[in-house]
């Protein structure tokens, strides 16, 4: 029964230690990515933090699928940049900074899981806008076939954690010459890694202090994803992401059609939906997803998933203690969440001449008997 057991829970490698470096044996270890900027802050900033005129707003989105978001306000002409370090909501003194033709380096404070970390934030110009990367990977020794490798994880897509699927990367030195080869020795996380002819899947924990290493399993069943969708409309495009619970990223590109996956549980990573409606007009629909599981696929069967099942508007009011006062300007901040919790992030729509359009939407605040008291119109480009 031992050699079982083992099997199932896979083997935790030793303990992994975080290094706050830019770079490992001359090759750098940084990612950047662009800031989105707008001309609206996303959460309404405070009386005492007024923004000189010209400044663009947005926010890094941090930790575990970006949840702690941490504003910033930018004055491409003054170099003038501010980020809530702490996120707090202000930007005190010692977070205004300015930006000049080098990069910026800021310390900031955000949650990865129950525990909370501090990174390194490098910020640089990017034409009138700006990119940044969050400095440091982990390195440790991972278990293949009962021998143990040199091994470290690297942060993709700057969210200051090591976990995510196809964006993050583990680095095996699988030659033992004490270097980690770029094409032969890199590997996106979700991808199996084949040593001896042995498939293994890497699994770390967000904070990259922990690592899980086991052999893909064997065991496999299908997927079929489906989409509610309304009378007369039908799918033409599907691009979706699901993860294993061991970490294995498989991608989806057709609906309502089996799939085979290994067995076990999975959750979904992001979602792409396009939808051709009686008019001719196809909807394209963007969605990311949580880092919960929300399917179970069984050895030997067929699993069926409503990908859009439940999906609902839930309201979030941006004032203290989500009361509005008469007259007082308020900021309403809809999310379009499905029963299995995946958050829309985008919609467009293109004719039958191939040209996109706004989508509006209506939004009307009405008071007693249904009145209409105020009416706006807002939606996605």
């Amino acid at each position: 029964m031992l050699p079982l057991l083992l099997l199932t829970i896979g083997q935790l490698s030793s303990p992994w230690t975080f290094r706050d470096e830019s770079a490992h044996d001359g090759r750098t270890m940084l990612a950047f990515r662009a800031v989105e900027l707008g001309d609206v802050a996303p959460r309404p900033l405070h009386a005492d933090d007024k923004a000189a005129a010209g400044s663009k707003f947005g926010d890094l989105p941090l930790g575990v699928g970006g949840a702690a978001r941490r504003g910033i306000v930018w004055h491409p002409d003054s170099g003038a940049l501010w980020l809530d370090a702490d996120g707090d909501g202000r930007f005190a003194k010692g977070e205004r900074h300015t930006l000049g033709k080098d990069t910026l380096e800021v310390r900031v404070a955000f949650p990865v899981g129950d525990v909370s970390v501090t990174r390194t934030v490098i910020l640089k110009r990017r034409g009138a806008g700006l990119a940044y990367a969050v400095r440091g990977y982990v390195t440790g020794t991972v278990t293949l076939n009962g021998k143990q490798y040199p091994a470290l994880l690297t942060d993709g897509d700057a969210d200051g954690c090591f976990d995510s699927a196809a964006a993050d990367r583990v680095w095996i030195d699988l030659d033992g010459d004490g270097k980690f080869d770029p094409l032969t020795e890199q590997f996106p996380l979700g991808a199996p890694v084949t040593h001896r002819g042995v498939a293994h899947l890497v699994r770390p924990d967000a904070t990259g202090s922990k690592v899980n290493v086991r052999e893909r399993p064997a065991d496999a069943g299908s997927l079929r994803l489906t989409a509610t969708r309304l009378p007369k409309s039908e799918v033409v495009g599907l691009a979706a992401t699901i993860v294993s619970e061991w970490g294995e990223l498989v991608r989806i590109g057709k609906v309502d059609q089996p799939h085979p996956v290994a067995a076990g549980r999975y959750r979904i990573e992001e979602m792409q939906l396009q939808l051709k409606d009686s008019d001719g007009q196809v909807w394209t629909y963007q969605f990311a997803g949580t880092r919960n599981p929300v399917l179970t696929v069984e050895k030997g069967k067929e699993t069926r998933f409503d990908m859009t099942e439940g999906t609902r508007v839930a309201v979030e009011l941006a004032v203290a203690g989500d009361v509005a006062k008469p007259g007082q300007n308020v900021r309403v901040r809809p999310d379009i969440v499905t029963k299995a919790g995946l958050s829309m992030t985008g919609c467009e729509v293109t004719g039958v001449s191939s040209y996109a359009r706004p989508v509006q939407a209506t939004i009307r605040l009405t008071g007693p008997g249904s009145a209409t008291l105020d009416e706006v119109h807002s939606g996605f480009l």
